[in-house]
């Protein structure tokens, strides 16, 4: 098996409610740093692309939302989608996070296990999100002003996604994407890439039953995940491979104005993503991260007045 191809999550990209829920929830509750607003690159309809991750945007730790209240557009949640997102969190902060959930207005649905691991699982925008005990996640954490140091977000655990047949989609996480099946715990399957640990995991939950989910941009969904490869020359080799299984559903190479992504169509139906990082810091200081909004470039019309129809019909407030 080639290693190093996909290095392990990259970004994952939610359908929402508003751009203010999604500032208040990954902001304010999940301690995150709001790190970029722009526009969906694609369309004719100006929709919100909000990103929020550490500090500097690090392959794995990045959450990006199309907030699509607005647009009146509701979807299906169901299989053939990522059907949720586990962020880590340093071992015994679990009681800390229940409790911070509940000052927060924001209802555990579920305290569980799988693969020996403790899970609470909350909803935002329709969408699961869990956090995980993994005292070995060594990566640094945002310094949030709303949760302390020892308990904070390390990064994506990992992502759950759902699929009605469970053999050929093993077999494209191995053989087209280059992960390796580690472990099983009930309808959980366990794939972990370059090594494993924290924000190199896919966890694949077989629900035979599960009606199909929605495809397209719609409020209540995740629409994709990204997963990083280091160059052009491995992203090229990853579809390469890819559609040299069968797998011919792959797009061309897009420009996504900080990274530049081929998408794939796999055969459990998620859409997966090989994503070359170019940088947050290309238009934007350090320091500024987040605070301007930047106009995708299909849009020729007044961007100051694009800026002002986004703040009138869904407001950001930091």
């Amino acid at each position: 098996m080639e290693t190093g191809l996909i290095r392990g999550l990259h970004h994952i990209t939610l359908c929402t409610a508003t751009a203010q829920g999604d500032v208040d929830f990954f902001v304010k509750v999940m301690g995150q740093r709001f790190i970029k607003r722009t526009l969906f690159y694609d369309g004719r309809i100006p929709i919100y692309h909000l990103y929020i991750s550490d500090a500097q945007g690090t392959p794995g730790t990045v959450m990006t939302t199309f907030p699509m209240r607005r647009t009146g557009l509701v979807g299906r949640k169901g299989s053939g989608q990522f059907t949720a997102i586990a962020y880590s969190v340093p071992g015994r902060s679990i009681d800390f996070w229940r409790e911070h959930f509940g000052r927060n207005g924001v209802r555990v649905e579920e305290d569980s296990e799988r693969f020996g691991e403790r899970y609470l699982r909350v909803v935002h925008a329709g969408i699961d999100f869990e956090v995980v005990e993994d005292p070995n996640d060594p990566r640094a954490p945002w310094k949030s002003e709303y949760v302390p140091d020892q308990y904070a977000v390390r990064g994506f655990h990992n992502w759950t996604l759902t699929v009605r047949e469970l053999e050929d989609m093993k077999s494209f996480m191995t053989d087209a994407w280059y992960f390796r099946q580690t472990m099983e715990d009930g309808r959980f399957t366990r794939f972990e890439a370059n090594g494993g640990g924290g924000g190199r995991r896919i966890d694949v939950l077989h629900a035979p039953d599960l009606r199909q989910g929605t495809w397209t941009l719609a409020e209540g969904i995740v629409h994709h995940g990204a997963f990083d490869v280091p160059d052009y020359d491995a992203q090229a080799r990853v579809k390469f491979d890819t559609e040299g299984m069968g797998f011919t559903d792959c797009s061309d190479r897009k420009n996504r104005g900080y990274f530049e992504s081929v998408y794939v169509r796999t055969p459990g139906g998620v859409m997966f993503e090989a994503t070359k990082s170019l940088g947050f810091k290309m238009d934007e200081d350090e320091s500024m991260l987040g605070t301007e909004l930047k106009i995708s470039p299909q849009f020729d019309v007044s961007h100051d007045d694009l800026r002002k129809l986004m703040q009138v019909e869904d407001p950001i407030h930091v």
